[in-house]
Formats: structure tokens, sequence, C-alpha cells
């Protein structure tokens, strides 16, 4: 378990419950409820340190805490960094923030303890727009490839879920014209296959659809949102940060419908857990500062965040609420302000010593994070 690890009973405490426990409303290790320290809005803890102290294994105990009882996932942000678009994608069409997306979605729709897989049709949606900016028909293979494990986010487990992912694959590839652009046509024919059917899942998929009619200048027009989502994410710079928080607050709005809205004979107890490995680099950099600007917006989501930073402060984090590790083992203390950082919890992990952990060390860029 965690006895060699930083944080013991401070992180991983179930008697009285520590900070994973508090947060997450789960007790480490098992499907019982605990009670939660933030019910409203909770603090994106930041695990802080210099070199060696254990970080990357903390959020691998976490996940392992957590695997099995409530939706996990762990992505680390040097590896995502380095990784690049898949072979023939344009660059302006990918990106390794939309790549933790995914990747972390994957991880996140597996079934859990008295409750089925998540489907995720904002993001999908968001995904499949921005995608289309570097599809053609000249390379129908990868278009077919890169739709279906978007498409595959939806995919709820039924015996239809496989046809269906064919079905529209196949309806995308065929709305892409000779010449031109694609962006338009491949969004009318995926805002029309996810508004077809009457099931709970179809009507979720119409909901996640809909739901790009709320981006900015959309006009309430679902289509002219995802266009422009996918005009902002090419155009890069500034452009492409923007359309990226669109995407993380699709993947978050879709875990909290989820929870919203269970499906008949389903239960969920605890928060769904990201865990951010090297946060400091831009993939979960990005991440990271979109969460912390929605939430000091006042956009709520039901999602606990526990990241990995290599060295002890990052200007991203300048206004964090800053504690130790034995500080928070009863209570965090921690109360924002108003700016953005202050939603984040800093919490600086002291040296490790020589054998502790069992030698587990940091992740670094050439390690490789399990999905």
């Amino acid at each position: 378990m965690h006895t060699g690890l930083h944080g013991g009973a401070a992180l991983f405490g179930t008697e009285p419950p520590g900070l994973a426990a508090r947060l997450v409303g789960l007790r480490p290790h098992q499907h019982r409820s605990s009670p939660l320290e933030h019910p409203r809005e909770l603090p994106f803890v930041v695990l802080a340190g210099g070199p060696g102290p254990g970080r990357s294994a903390v959020l691998d105990e976490l996940r392992d805490c957590y695997r099995g009882h409530t939706p996990v996932a762990l992505i680390d942000g040097a590896q995502r960094r380095s990784c690049g678009p898949p072979p023939q994608r344009p660059p302006a069409s990918w990106s390794p923030v939309a790549d933790a997306l995914i990747t972390a979605a994957e991880q996140l729709a597996e079934p859990v303890t008295g409750a089925g897989r998540i489907i995720f049709p904002r993001l999908a949606t968001g995904l499949l727009a921005v995608a289309a900016g570097g599809w053609s028909d000249r390379d129908v293979m990868r278009v077919r490839r890169e739709a279906e494990r978007i498409l595959l986010l939806n995919d709820s487990a039924s015996r239809l879920a496989g046809p269906w992912v064919g079905r529209v694959v196949a309806r995308l590839t065929a709305s892409m014209p000779g010449t031109g652009p694609v962006v338009e046509p491949v969004i009318e024919a995926t805002l029309e296959a996810f508004s077809e059917g009457v099931s709970p899942t179809r009507l979720r998929l119409r909901k996640g659809a809909t739901w790009y009619r709320g981006h900015p200048d959309a006009g309430g027009s679902p289509r002219l949102g995802l266009t422009l989502l996918s005009d902002r994410f090419r155009a890069g710079g500034d452009s492409r940060t923007h359309a990226e928080r669109h995407l993380v607050r699709a993947l978050l709005a879709d875990l909290g419908d989820a929870y919203a809205r269970p499906l008949r004979g389903t239960r969920r107890i605890g928060r769904p857990l990201v865990l951010i490995d090297n946060v400091q680099e831009p993939p979960g950099r990005g991440l990271m500062e979109a969460v912390l600007h929605d939430r000091a917006d006042g956009i709520a989501d039901r999602t606990a965040f526990f990241a990995a930073l290599r060295g002890p402060a990052h200007p991203a984090l300048r206004g964090a609420v800053r504690r130790t590790l034995p500080e928070v083992a009863r209570h965090s203390g921690w109360t924002p302000d108003t700016s953005p950082s202050s939603r984040a919890l800093l919490v600086s992990l002291p040296p490790q010593s020589p054998g502790d952990g069992d030698g587990a060390g940091d992740r670094t860029p050439g390690d490789q994070t399990p999905a």
C-alpha cells in the first residue's frame, strides 16, 4: 500500500480520512464513502517538490487506490508534449492538450463498481470538429481511424455500440466533398448522427451535440459553435488556448452529466479523479489553467484533480494556497480568493530519504504512462 510513500496517513489515511478521501469522497482501496471536506468547490491539488521526492509514485498509488471504485485517469504532461501528432495528421488539427483529453477520457470511461461506462458526447463532438480541420478525402483510412477512436468515447458497451460507430464513421467520410473544406459537412453529419434515436444514450448524445450552441459568438447555433471551435483551434496561439479550454470544459461537463443523470441500476459514489504528472509541461499546464479559470469564473465541476509539479513553485500558481504535507492531514485550510491560481492547493513534499518508496522516482519525458 502506501507505507513507503510520501504522505502515508496525510494523503491516504482512512481513519481519520486523509486528503484524498476527503476530496474524492471515497476511502482508499474501498468502495465506502467518506465525508467531503469541500462539497461545493474543491481545490486543484498540486504536489510540489525538488528532485527525487517520489511525486510520480504518489500519483500511481492514488490511481491504484481508486481504480475500479470511481472513474480515474492518469496522464503525463511530459509524455504528451513529446509524442507529437500521429503520422500524416496536420499539426494544425492536433495538440498535446487535445491528445491528453482523449487519453484521459478513454480511462475515465471504464466501468466501476456499481456503474457502467461513462460516455463523452460533448468532448467527442468537439474533438471531431477539431480533427476534421485536418481531414480530406485523399486519406480516408486515416480519417476512419481518427473518427473511430473519438466516437468510441460514446461506447456505452451495449451490443449496438460497435455497429453504430461504424455507421457514423461511414456517414462522416461520405459527407466529405472531393475538393474544398470538409469541416462544415463533417459537423453537419455529426449533428445529424447524434440527433437520431430516442434511447437514453441517444438522448444524451443529442444533448451533448447541442451543448455547443452556447459557444462564444455561436448565437445559439451548435453548428456555428463547432465551426468556430475548429477554426479557432487551427488558428493557434491564444485562439487555440481558448478552444482547448472549451474542450476541457466539455470533458468535465460530460463527467458531471454522468453523475447528475445516472442510468437505471447504477450508483456512483465518490468523485471522478484526474491525475496529472509533470503538470509544469505545456499539456499539463493547459489542463490545469483551464480548470482553474473556469472555477474562478463560477463554472463548477465535480472532478478531483491531483497533479505533480517538478520544483517548488510555478508562475501559473502564484496565488495558490500553500501548505506542507502535515498541515493537510486533518483539514486543508483552503479558501480561495478571486484569482484563478488561488483555486489551487500547493502541497510541498519534503525530500525522501534513500530507500523511501522502494526506489520509486519520478517520470521523465521518456517514460510511458499506462492508458
